[in-house]
């Protein structure tokens, strides 16, 4: 799908709003053939929490869309999947769960990737000061964007399971279209795709995220969620053969690096989970591991992604 939304070289804006667009069409059969509950989440405090789930999921994807048409794909990748351990520090301030010490080393190491990612100007000096200054402009909305995911995870866990996976879907796909195409009329960019490569590019664009969307659910369903979250961290991967296969951009070793550090602080973070290998060190994980947990656990996983 990144590379879809690449291509485009369309407004992320119409991007955006195109896919929800294919994502409400698609959700709509399951909706009706479950007979699903649409008025459930109106009831306060729910409502408060899923407004805010809805909001920053829908900055959240602007923010990635936007990130994947101005740097490449690989480096856009790995910022945005630090959003676990933004989710970790802000778990612990607001709902007061503990931040452990091997998930604090993590995190630390992780932000140090995104750092070597964004090579923000203050500290990389050396390259030119517009084009490193333009670049960290856009690796600051790529983890803004980061931020946002962290912020719905948040909501749903204070959701709980007073609302379905597909509602909180629905709801989100309908605000997500109406959010980006209220911008793009009142800045005055709304323009129809023209036809040909560029309306199929964005129909591509929703069947894949709602694939996407749909086979994570699935896997959720089948395997444990964290496992599930270090194999997505391959995605950061496949960001990088994208670049140098369709794109042509080789990325710089201070990417590959950061990139790197990333993706192997999660898998360490989401391997220790499983099998606890910080056990033995007095630092492992403090959260409640039995079943009830487990299923907590992939029910988040499958409502956020």
């Amino acid at each position: 799908m990144s590379a879809c939304v690449k291509l485009t070289s369309y407004n992320f804006f119409m991007v955006v709003a195109i896919r929800s667009a294919t994502q409400i069409l698609l959700i709509q059969p399951p909706i009706i053939y479950y007979r699903k509950d649409l008025t459930s989440s109106f009831q306060l405090p729910t409502a408060y929490f899923m407004f805010g789930r809805i909001m920053a999921s829908t900055m959240a994807v602007i923010c990635k869309f936007y990130a994947y048409q101005n740097m490449n794909i690989g480096d856009a990748s790995a910022i945005i999947y630090s959003s676990p351990f933004i989710t970790g520090i802000l778990a612990a301030i607001f709902l007061k769960e503990r931040l452990t010490l091997f998930n604090l080393v993590a995190t630390f190491v992780s932000f140090g990737g995104v750092i070597l990612v964004s090579r923000p100007p203050f500290i990389f000096e050396s390259q030119s000061t517009e084009v490193n200054g333009a670049r960290f402009a856009v690796a600051g909305i790529a983890f803004c964007g980061a931020i946002c995911v962290s912020v719905s995870i948040l909501c749903v866990r204070k959701i709980g399971t007073a609302v379905d996976s597909f509602v909180l879907t629905y709801y989100f796909s309908i605000v997500c279209f109406i959010v980006p195409l209220a911008i793009t009329v009142i800045t005055g960019n709304f323009q129809l795709p023209p036809c040909g490569e560029a309306r199929w590019l964005l129909l591509l664009v929703g069947v894949l995220g709602f694939l996407g969307h749909v086979f994570f659910v699935r896997a959720v369903q089948l395997e444990r969620a964290m496992l599930i979250a270090v194999i997505r961290t391959i995605d950061v991967l496949f960001g990088y053969i994208l670049d140098i296969t369709v794109f042509g951009s080789t990325p710089s070793a201070l990417s590959v690096l950061g990139a790197f550090l990333v993706v192997s602080s999660a898998t360490a973070v989401g391997l220790n989970k499983i099998y606890g290998f910080s056990n033995n060190f007095k630092c492992g994980l403090l959260f409640n591991t039995d079943k009830k947990a487990s299923v907590e656990e992939r029910r988040l996983s499958s409502e956020v992604a």
